[in-house]
């Protein structure tokens, strides 16, 4: 086995890879990306609806007992070639090993062939790049994903071992993803293999096959500590990874996967920390309540609506689709009494919402999604979750000022197919205007339209009457008769003194929590819809004994730029401007919306200025 890395043709079109930035960005950092795409990965891969899947995250170093020499047995024929890709060695040391290892229990593993190339898992993870066969309740679409596990890798490699279900052997590969380089006058593509060749002699027939040397791949599992076993799933292997926060980590597991987590699906390890049904409560009040506010009450509503017997459900017409709308006019009078009521008191309201979906062929799905709306009476602030196929997307958040939980659910395969071709590469938003849904469907944007508002307009349709409120609305029942008006002497006018001027306290548009290294940045009471869209700046210095902090701040202090060592984190509806120095400008377009700013200094007290 070694490195194989292929040689750019002359009549080869020569393509750089340029989706990096997708998974990280100002707004997407690894720590979030690499949680969601291999669990997501692994959910998708999972035995059968019922069983739990299970995936560990374990960091390892030297005091984990990782040895220098096998680490530079597996990397030494592949540092040249990223050397000259320009990729930076001097950010990891050899004489350090370090590896994050990602298993995953209760999956398939990589099915397929492991010596010809087909439609199955296999060939899609290791030989294609930005094309997936994954359609329906799987979460995946673009890809894309897998370069996740390169871009964590700060020597750009990640390897994986598989084993399935009927297949005793294990199958081993590593993968490189470098960019377009030469070396000795020669132009090799970014993508190259660890693994054997088959008909090694033969440029043109040559195929990257997994290792086959047994002993090897023994070494391999007992050097990483790989507790595969007889179990079928994958093992990711990645070395030397940035610096990934493991209590980040769990907060973003909870934020992304509290559903199929809550739901029993999904177990998660972090470390020697478990993520299960059982203590998720208990770990999000620790790791993600800056991201969920009332998190009891939050949970309480997962696990009723989750639970709610589908037979339970009011099952709308599909005649809802047909004015693109949810409305009054979609209900008899009494049902939407009833279920007006059931909200006014702080019940579950719970709905079956039917639609078409239509293929490019004309060829049309019976399909819906469930939507499900409470105002608990302690609740505070209102939140809305989108959920498909057991994935959160984050991004997709319309409530607002709305003081309710909502959450759609959408678990059938043809509306999964269909807005699994919705969301960007990130899996965090449903968009109306991907190339796949233009390719696939007709009449995709008024779909995708309809299904993202039905939670929303459910929200209007129950509050509009209670919240609203007529002084006058009982007059015709409750009245009495004014006392006729006597004639009074009049009684000289005495001007009265000037009432003093009350100067009312603005509320603030903003508000600044600081936390440990840094800061998190949401709206405040006085910030309304009227408000946006606003640009605004923050600047940031540390504080000084004596004069102005934000003139004395030096690049030497810090520098919020990109790749630099301040991490910024944003959701909702907020996106980065720019970013460099000791400035950081935000586009904030709706509320609410969520700033995080951290990789301070956390002996020093930070400056902060909001403009």
């Amino acid at each position: 086995m070694k490195w194989h890395f292929p040689r750019v043709s002359k009549d080869q079109v020569e393509t750089e890879i340029t989706q990096r930035d997708q998974f990280d960005n100002d707004e997407l950092q690894l720590s979030e990306t690499i949680v969601r795409e291999a669990i997501q990965n692994s959910l998708d891969a999972a035995l059968n609806e019922d069983e739990t899947v299970k995936v560990t995250f374990t960091f390892l170093d030297m005091s984990s007992g990782l040895q220098q020499g096998f680490m530079e047995k597996l990397l030494s024929e592949q540092q040249e070639h990223a050397r000259a890709s320009r990729l930076d060695l001097t950010a990891f040391d050899p004489l350090n090993p370090s590896a994050l290892v990602i298993e995953d229990f209760g999956t398939k593993g990589l099915t397929g062939s492991v010596r010809k190339k087909d439609n199955d898992n296999f060939t899609d993870f290791w030989r294609r790049h930005g094309k997936s066969h994954k359609s329906g309740k799987n979460r995946g679409r673009w890809g894309l994903g897998k370069l996740v596990y390169s871009c964590t890798s700060q020597a750009r490699v990640f390897f994986g071992l598989t084993k399935r279900q009927q297949d005793e052997s294990y199958h081993l590969m590593g993968q490189t993803v470098l960019d377009l380089h030469t070396i000795d006058n020669i132009d090799y593509t970014p993508h190259a293999f660890f693994c054997d060749l088959e008909k090694e002699d033969d440029p043109l027939e040559q195929f990257p096959i997994p290792v086959q040397d047994e002993a090897f791949v023994d070494e391999f599992v007992k050097y990483f500590g790989l507790e595969r076993g007889g179990n079928s799933g994958l093992s990711i292997v990645i070395p030397y990874p940035n610096n990934l926060n493991s209590d980040r980590m769990i907060g973003i597991t909870i934020q992304n996967y509290f559903y199929p987590i809550i739901t029993k699906k999904l177990e998660v390890r972090i470390n020697t920390t478990h993520i299960s049904s059982s203590n998720i409560r208990e770990l999000a009040h620790k790791h993600a309540h800056e991201h969920f506010s009332q998190i009891d009450t939050l949970f309480d509503f997962i696990e009723e609506a989750s639970s709610r017997d589908p037979a339970k459900l009011l099952r709308m017409k599909e005649s809802w689709t047909k004015d693109e709308k949810l409305d009054e006019g979609d209900f008899e009078p009494e049902v939407l009494a009833e279920i007006r009521e059931q909200f006014t008191n702080g019940e579950l309201v719970s709905l079956h919402m039917p639609i078409s979906i239509i293929k490019k062929d004309a060829t049309s799905y019976s399909t819906g999604f469930s939507i499900f709306i409470k105002r608990p009476t302690d609740l505070d602030k209102g939140l809305d979750l989108y959920v498909r196929g057991g994935l959160t997307l984050p991004s997709e958040t319309k409530f607002r000022e709305r003081r309710a939980l909502g959450v759609l659910v959408a678990e059938e395969e043809p509306i999964c197919a269909f807005l699994g071709d919705a969301e960007n590469a990130a899996h965090t938003l449903w968009t109306t205007n991907t190339e796949k849904l233009r390719k696939n469907y007709q009449s995709s944007q008024r779909s995708v339209t309809m299904i993202k508002k039905a939670l929303v307009q459910l929200y209007d349709l129950l509050a509009d009457v209670t919240e609203e409120k007529d002084e006058n609305a009982l007059n015709q029942f409750f009245w009495f008769h004014e006392p006729e008006k006597t004639a009074k002497k009049k009684r000289p006018r005495v001007p009265k003194p000037p009432k003093p001027i009350i100067i009312n306290r603005s509320k603030p548009k903003f508000s600044v929590n600081r936390v440990s290294g840094g800061l998190i940045l949401k709206q405040g009471e006085g910030l309304t819809d009227g408000d946006l869209p606003r640009k605004v700046s923050l600047k940031l210095a540390y504080e000084v004994s004596r004069g102005n902090a934000f003139k004395k701040w030096s690049p030497y202090d810090f520098d919020t730029g990109k790749n630099k060592e301040i991490n910024k984190l944003v959701s909702g509806g907020v996106d980065i401007d720019s970013a460099g120095g000791q400035d950081i400008v935000f586009n904030i377009t709706s509320i609410p919306f969520y700033i995080e700013v951290s990789g301070f200094d956390t002996n020093r007290d930070l400056k902060i200025r909001v403009v």
